[in-house]
């Protein structure tokens, strides 16, 4: 988070009588954690990791098996790790360490 953010929330904080100074001090450290950012993807990187099509894509995203991130109306990203979570859903590894469909 930006050291600008952590100020205007510092401020917030500071400005509500409700909050204690421990509370402030709480809030202030989680929002200074370092949180890994998401690796986002296109469409047509995601659609080949799971060998679908386009519009198998957004019903996908229509039905909420898919969360997509809108940067525009035409341009849209996907969490990667979701992706790979769909795609290898129901996949086990064998002994032999191939993958194995179950169900």
């Amino acid at each position: 988070m930006k050291t600008s953010t952590l100020e205007v929330i510092g401020n917030v904080l500071s400005a509500d009588d409700t909050v204690t100074a421990e509370q402030k001090d709480v809030i202030l450290r989680s929002c200074r954690q370092n949180v890994p950012k998401r690796k986002l993807i296109g469409a047509k990187a995601a659609m080949e990791i799971l060998g679908i099509s386009r519009p198998t894509l957004r019903s996908y995203v229509a039905n909420g098996q898919l969360e997509q991130v809108n940067f525009s109306s035409r341009r849209v990203r996907f969490d990667e790790a979701a992706i790979q979570q769909l795609a290898y859903a129901g996949v086990q590894e064998s002994d032999g360490g191939d993958p194995k469909k179950i169900g």
